[in-house]
């Protein structure tokens, strides 16, 4: 059976996880309200159907910043949670921000695990063997 790309879970069956990861520029003064707002929306997002995870992290280089990221196990649960109610509390840290939120949004395509360290490990082993056996033969 051929996939339907337009078929409500097939687009999100191919592409595995999806993950949001948003920027927010508060100023110093309305930082912490904005830390609050995200923290509660990551404790009431963690438990829902299709989050995988969700975290906060206040950055300072290259400039202070919060970032917000969730990792969501199919876009048909990305969407319900955009159409939350409780989306609307992230929309209103977006507006505290001084300068425009970032938001990028990556959808995977293939996961690697064990094999690619050991692959790439493997890589770089290949040519110092070849190196040494080639020191050895002049």
């Amino acid at each position: 059976m051929e996939a339907d790309w337009h078929t409500p879970g097939v687009w999100s069956i191919v592409m595995g996880a999806i993950f949001a990861i948003l920027k927010v520029f508060p100023s110093a003064r309305q930082q912490p309200q904005v830390v609050e707002i995200l923290r509660t929306v990551q404790d009431l997002t963690r438990p829902a159907a299709g989050c995988a995870g969700c975290w906060v992290s206040e950055e300072n280089f290259p400039q202070p910043h919060i970032r917000y990221a969730e990792q969501w196990e199919s876009e048909e649960s990305l969407h319900e949670h955009l159409k939350s109610s409780l989306y609307r509390r992230v929309l209103a840290a977006m507006e505290l921000s001084t300068k425009q939120p970032e938001i990028n949004y990556y959808y995977t395509g293939a996961e690697r695990g064990f094999d690619l360290i050991e692959q790439v490990r493997r890589e770089q082993a290949e040519p110092s063997q070849l190196q040494s056996s080639t020191k050895r033969a002049a």
